[in-house]
């Protein structure tokens, strides 16, 4: 890949790793609340290690609390656990498809254009026999600044489960037989035309990403939006301090001119939500 969010990251999480405030390795399992000590609120680890603290963001995916990942107590209120039925937690995967030359490319007059080709392929009929229905959208990589001979694919679903479940030899013949002889020009006879690697996200068989990858409001929710805010405000009490929740489902609609906006599903989205229970976590001891 021409890059990725690892530069951020590292930036962001500098002055806690110098100070030795992130302690890797360590799944929580169970979040007490209560009011007999100074630190009010105690996690345990699967390791039985104890951490205490005054107040907790929760960042776990939406996939791990409707799984209860995590065992909250006292139990978490009614109205988060309707919440974190009510909103949707679907699946959708990346391949990443790696050639020699960007043969699928067709001339422009400026050689220097940047930009995206896109592909979408339906469910085909000559798949129906051997592949989940699914859409996969392909995307072009040779355009960018960095140009590579990259094809990127999208794909959800049944579909995503199945493509990055089996043996990368098997994910690239089917990709060779189904999909690539239908780019533009395709030659059966030209190297350049044949996969070198294939690789692939793996999200939906991870249980720390929540078995899935995205928030979604269902078809027929009428309460998406305030689920999601009932997610973004203080989950639990303990003094000042307490429990909040932050990641992509937990982002609020915006309404701007008229039109309703939202960050769920974004990376944009889960970075607001960890710098908004952040200043409520600092507001809350004011």
């Amino acid at each position: 890949m021409d890059s990725s969010y690892e530069q951020i990251v590292q930036y962001i999480a500098r002055p806690a790793l110098a100070q030795n405030i992130i302690k890797f390795k360590r799944q929580i399992q169970s979040i007490d609340v209560s009011s007999c000590s100074d630190k009010p609120i105690t996690l345990q680890s699967s390791t039985n290690e104890t951490f205490n603290a005054h107040a907790v963001i929760v960042t776990v995916p939406l996939g791990s609390l409707k799984r209860n990942a995590i065992h909250f107590s006292p139990a978490l209120p009614l109205r988060v656990q309707n919440a974190i039925s009510n909103l949707g937690y679907g699946i959708l995967e990346r391949l990443f498809i790696r050639f020699s030359h960007p043969w699928w490319l067709s001339p422009f007059d400026n050689p220097t254009t940047i930009g995206v080709e896109f592909f979408r392929f339906p469910s085909l009929k000559s798949t129906m026999h051997c592949l989940p229905r699914g859409t996969l959208n392909f995307f072009s990589l040779a355009r960018i600044h960095n140009p590579q001979s990259v094809l990127g694919v999208f794909v959800s679903a049944d579909l995503a489960k199945f493509l990055t479940s089996i043996p990368k030899d098997d994910l690239k013949a089917i990709l060779e037989t189904f999909y690539i002889p239908h780019l533009p020009n395709y030659d059966a006879d030209n190297p350049n035309c044949r996969i070198l690697e294939v690789d692939c996200s793996s999200w939906c068989h991870n249980e720390f990403s929540g078995f899935g990858s995205y928030t979604h409001i269902p078809v027929g929710s009428e309460c998406g939006d305030e689920d999601m805010m009932t997610l973004s405000a203080k989950i639990l009490d303990a003094g000042k301090g307490g429990v909040w929740f932050a990641g992509e489902h937990t982002t609020k609609t915006e309404i701007i001119e008229g039109l309703k906006y939202t960050a769920m599903a974004t990376v944009t989205g889960a970075y607001q939500s960890g710098s908004r229970a952040a200043l409520d976590v600092l507001y809350s001891f004011l």
